[in-house]
């Protein structure tokens, strides 16, 4: 045996000859080498290096000081004993410990042999390795890593184990800052290996195994540092711009989708022309690769407290820098250079919809953990936010349901959970990643249409044009993006999830709006205003008898998005997902009756009126401009709050268009497009007629309230708005006409080309506007129609009986008159013109109200339309296009009204001389009720004052404040008038 003086390593050999040490024979089979140049093992023989002993023990020093130098050999081959193996041999240290690791592990798990001091000689190098890397240069164990990673699969736990033990090793041995510095060091070139390698795949070529590489740092909580680790590597700086968030590693996982991974980037799919509007295939794809991501997200979540607050930042500071995406211009200006990096493209922001989406399922049925949301997180000031455990920044700055005064200081709660974070998260990328995207949808499905009528145009007349090559091309490349867009957004398993969400969403609005204020209290004095439980309370209401303040709180966009949703969803082929969610449909419609009908809960109109849209996408008919098959759903059958509909319709009809709360003009009939198309589906259900009835009603009771009944704002509404949709559509159809007759003339060929250009861009929209003054002029003719059906009292009442005849002569003598000629443009189908059809709606409203006598004088006293020959010209109409029943009915009112006419002209000369303060100051007839004005102390009829107080609540005279309450009636000139009438015509009575 070799002496001390020859090898310092015979000194150990000396002591470890106790029986604490370790087996050599242990150490032969694990660590592939042996101190025993007689032995027949075949490995690596160290003796010439270490010692040589044929000690069946060997003491632990010995061996920890023979594994290290068996580390620092780089030759391994010059030491083979025997037929030695390529584990043997291996020169890498890390994937050398690695090997050893998994061999003590099963030869522990084998032969239950105490493998302890071995597997701790393992773990101590593997840790020197990590934090003394520059003692074995130049090795890379990051790459080292990345091999043994890409190598393990599902079935290898023995990696996992062994990283799992060496990181826990290096936290042990070191402060925190250093371990993740050391770490760091280690991991660091691992994961920008990767991210290289993410960054040049698409959804069909990305590698599986990614996912599973990055599984190893966020698997097991013992490690929790290598996921902290993970989430600091793919962080940007704190003053990164949206777009820089695509440059990270988690950020490259989201930019892979079948939208291009940049806003510049090409288009990857549906090159090809083709009538499949979907992939099977590639949604299979995109749902695996977000479940993917989603899973990745969540155990960095689940990981540890610190792993947690790191994700959640990082999510919070790229919602916040992306907020320019929810601009409107952000949709618009997607090629402009100075925009394009500065937001996360279309494909990161719907993805990282998609993963939120998915946290989000413990929030939604069953388990409906959305109770445990608290709607005051808004209200949270910058400076309280990381003591309430706020994440989201600039959620203070919310647009919300109610407005708070300037300066006041709104509820908060003590501190708020994870679901809350999370719910509000979601909402906030919804907003900025898949609204945009619906926008741009509905732009490009625009400009898809207009490119298609253009293609077929030239296709005609030269289909080798090099105009019509480039309509094409263009054609393919719209067609291409709606498609990319489309088929992203309505991914199935993707959009389950989100239609989930969002029908949890719309129950906890519905809860927290209808709270009772004892519960409310109760959530004051506990410092949680979470609804907690499903009430599911009964609308008593337009507005709930108590409003939480905390109303103020909850944001715009909550309500907004359901209804981008909603709105979304019709387009899509079938509605093939929300027709199985059936509860759904029954949270939607709660929802919306409450707030689109309540100024009391939703400040906004136009965000009522969205919710109007929404109410539409419910409806189990078929909707113009939609794609759907059929839809099958019965709550406005079987709801039990179905007969809130009608009252809650009209109070948004009517807010849209009220004092201080106006919305632009155009927008106010795009609004109601949908509510007329609502309220006729209500007319083919009895118990929604009656409660038009019921509210016509209730109107007539109340006809001189402080407030005017909805039902009388609504059909003077109504009114309004037929005769300036039909004065438009007049006006612009007469330009069209005129425009039409100078280009077939050939007067347009005198102009220059740009004078030529402009006359048919004039055309064009004169043409589109026409169209939508016609669609919607018909649509109020054909809502006043079915309500004159049922309802007529109200129609005939002095206020308002002068106006609807007026209104329906005025439209009859423009359509049926002398000078229907001029409205005769080309085509009149391009503008949705259908002037005979207009003429039968007329006439059965003339109809249904000609039972009533007031109504027949007051067509017969139209001063402006009315002649006796306006029934005969309409007569004529309706003969030529087979009006039936309607021609006789129509012979029999002309008769009536002409008679009735004829009545009252001689009373009117009877009554001609009638002193000038008898007559009605505002229309110089004579008074029959008359009332005086409080501030102005003037004297009018009181059908006069009614009349101009449904539009303007003003004293005409001074334009102070007036209403129908403060009014008095003049009884002593009432008095004066009627003797006064009654002389004359007892006068004439006596003459006669």
């Amino acid at each position: 045996m070799t002496s001390v003086e020859e090898n310092p390593f015979a000194a150990l050999l000396q002591e470890g000859t106790d029986t604490d040490g370790v087996s050599h024979k242990l150490v032969e089979e694990v660590l592939l080498f042996t101190l025993n140049k007689a032995s027949p093992f075949a490995g690596l023989c160290l003796a010439d290096v270490v010692v040589d002993t044929s000690e069946a023990v060997l003491g632990e020093d010995l061996v920890a000081h023979a594994l290290f130098e068996r580390l620092m050999l780089t030759e391994t081959g010059q030491y083979a004993a025997g037929n030695a193996s390529s584990e043997a041999l291996e020169p890498r240290a890390m994937c050398y410990l690695r090997g050893a690791f998994a061999r003590c592990e099963r030869i522990q798990a084998e032969r239950k042999t105490d493998c302890s001091k071995v597997l701790a000689l393992i773990l101590n190098n593997a840790s020197t390795c990590m934090r003394q890397p520059d003692l074995f240069a130049p090795q890379s164990f990051a790459a080292q890593w990345l091999e043994m990673f890409e190598q393990a699969d599902e079935h290898d736990t023995s990696t996992q184990e062994f990283l799992v033990r060496v990181a826990c090793k290096v936290v042990e041995e070191d402060e925190p800052i250093e371990v993740l510095g050391a770490l760091k060091a280690i991991f660091y070139p691992l994961l920008t290996e990767l991210q290289k390698l993410i960054a040049k795949e698409n959804l069909i070529s990305v590698k599986k195994n990614i996912f599973w590489i990055l599984g190893f740092f966020v698997r097991d909580k013992r490690a929790a540092v290598l996921g902290e680790l993970l989430i600091d590597f793919t962080t940007p700086n704190p003053k990164a711009k949206g777009g820089d968030y695509m440059d990270t590693l988690l950020g490259s996982l989201l930019c892979i989708s079948i939208l291009p991974k940049t806003q510049k980037a090409k288009y990857e799919f549906f090159q090809e022309l083709s009538l499949n509007q979907t992939d099977s295939a590639l949604w299979g794809l995109l749902s695996h690769h977000q479940q993917s991501t989603f899973l990745l997200v969540k155990q960095l979540l689940v990981l540890s407290p610190e792993t947690k607050k790191k994700t959640l930042q990082w999510i919070a500071n790229c919602l916040d820098a992306n907020v320019s995406r929810g601009h409107l211009w952000s949709s618009m200006n997607l090629n402009l250079d100075q925009t394009v990096h500065s937001t996360a493209s279309d494909a990161f922001m719907t993805n990282l919809t998609a993963v939120l989406t998915r946290l989000c399922a413990p929030l939604c049925l069953p388990s409906l953990k959305v109770l445990l949301v608290d709607p005051t997180y808004c209200a949270v000031p910058d400076k309280d936010r990381q003591a309430k455990s706020v994440s989201l920044l600039k959620a203070h700055d919310e647009t919300c349901l109610l407005p708070s005064e300037e300066g006041e200081e709104r509820l908060t709660a003590e501190k708020y959970n994870f679901v809350t974070e999370i719910f509000y998260m979601t909402h906030k990328c919804f907003e900025l990643a898949n609204r945009p995207c619906i926008e741009r949808l509905s732009r490009l499905m625009r400009e898809l249409q207009n490119t298609q009528t253009a293609y077929g145009e030239v296709l005609n007349s030269d289909p080798n044009n090099e105009l019509t090559k480039n309509l094409f091309r263009m054609m393919l490349d719209q067609m291409q993006q709606v498609l990319c867009i489309r088929n992203t957004l309505s991914e199935p398993t993707n959009d389950t999830a989100m239609l989930k969400f969002f029908e949890a969403s719309a129950i906890w609005l519905t809860e927290v709006a209808m709270l009772p204020r004892e519960i409310f209290e109760q959530c004051v004095d506990k410092r949680d205003f979470s609804p907690q439980l499903f009430r599911n309370l009964e609308l008593l209401s337009d507005t709930p008898p108590f409003v939480a303040p905390y109303m103020q709180s909850v944001p715009e966009s909550i309500i907004d998005n359901i209804s981008a949703y909603l709105n979304f969803c019709r387009r899509l082929t079938g509605d093939q997902f929300i027709d199985i969610y059936f509860s759904a449909h029954d949270a939607f419609f709660k929802m919306i009756l409450l707030f689109m009908g309540s100024s009391g809960l939703v400040k906004n109109p136009h965000l009522r009126a969205k919710l109007a849209e929404a109410l539409e996408f419910l409806l189990p008919t078929q909707i113009l401009g939609s794609n759907r098959q059929t839809f099958v759903t019965n709550v406005f059958d079987n709801h039990s709050d179905r007969l809130k509909v009608v009252r809650s319709l009209l109070n948004v009809f009517v807010s849209i268009e009220m004092t201080g709360q106006s919305v632009q003009f155009e927008q106010k009939f795009n609004y109601r497009r949908p509510m007329y198309a609502i309220m006729e589906f209500l007319w083919t259900k009895p118990e929604h007629v009656q409660c038009f009835r019921d509210l016509a009603i209730e109107a007539e009771q109340n006809m001189e309230a402080i407030e005017p009944p909805i039902f009388l704002r609504f059909i003077n509404l109504l009114i309004n708005d037929a005769i300036f949709l039909l004065d438009e559509s007049l006006s612009n159809l007469e330009q069209i006409k005129q425009l039409q007759q100078a280009q077939d003339n050939g007067e347009w060929n005198a102009l220059s080309h740009n004078e030529r250009q402009q006359q048919v861009t004039n055309l064009q929209h004169l043409g589109m506007l026409a169209r939508f003054d016609n669609i919607l002029g018909r649509d109020t003719i054909n809502i006043l129609k079915l309500l004159t059906t049922e309802i007529r009292s109200i129609f005939c009442h002095n206020s308002m009986v002068d106006r609807i005849a007026a209104m329906l002569n005025y439209f009859l003598l423009h359509l049926v008159g002398p000078r229907k000629e001029r409205f005769k443009v080309k085509d009149k189908k391009e503008f949705d013109f259908d002037p005979a059809q207009t003429v039968l709606e007329i006439s059965h409203i003339y109809i249904n109200l000609s039972t009533d006598d007031s109504f027949c004088l007051a067509v017969s006293q139209d001063g402006r339309s009315y002649s006796e020959q306006l029934f005969g010209y309409a007569e004529n109409i309706l003969i030529r296009i087979g009006g039936g029943q309607l021609i006789g009915d129509m012979s029999e009112f002309a008769v009536k009204v002409a008679q009735m006419g004829a009545q009252y002209k001689e009373e009117q000369e009877l009554l001609a001389d009638a002193p000038e303060e008898y007559l009605d100051p505002i229309i110089s007839s004579l008074m029959t009720d008359p009332v005086v004005l409080p501030s102005s102390k003037v004297t009018v009829d009181r059908s006069t004052i009614a009349r101009h107080l449904l539009s303007d609540q003003t004293d005409p005279f001074n334009r102070e404040p007036l209403t129908m309450d403060k009014v008095k009636s003049n009884e002593a000139l009432k008095l004066e008038i009627e003797q006064w009438i009654e002389g004359k015509r007892e006068a004439a009575r006596s003459k006669s």
